[in-house]
């Protein structure tokens, strides 16, 4: 397993229309499950996901556009980190965010985990 910790988005989402007025700091902590095995006998990056093009996308899917639910989000980021790395079998993805609609909450977290 690959994480990916903390990938700063700044998006809008939120259910109520107000929230999505501004653009909030949102964390995504990207889980890929993958061998290891090959890239780390060769040493070999071509054999293994690619952190930076995955750390790339999710910061381009959840800035991009608006969203009513960190659920919509999270879906679409496990379905595109799935297309574009071959060698992931599955991923998880985590979401986590600042509510501004519950002040006394810390934060509000998404978790899916997604297959091939």
């Amino acid at each position: 397993m690959i994480w990916l910790l903390g990938v700063e988005c700044h998006c809008r989402v939120g259910a109520p229309a107000a929230e999505r007025r501004r653009k909030q700091r949102l964390l995504v902590d990207v889980g890929l499950e993958t061998d290891v095995a090959a890239a780390a006998a060769s040493d070999d990056v071509r054999k293994t996901a690619d952190y930076q093009a995955v750390e790339a996308l999710v910061r381009a899917e959840a800035e991009g556009g608006e969203r009513a639910l960190v659920e919509t989000l999270a879906e679409r980021l496990a379905a595109r980190v799935l297309a574009a790395q071959p060698f992931v079998s599955a991923v998880t993805i985590r979401a986590r965010k600042a509510p501004a609609a519950m002040p006394r909450t810390r934060e509000v977290v998404v978790e899916i985990r997604r297959t091939r």
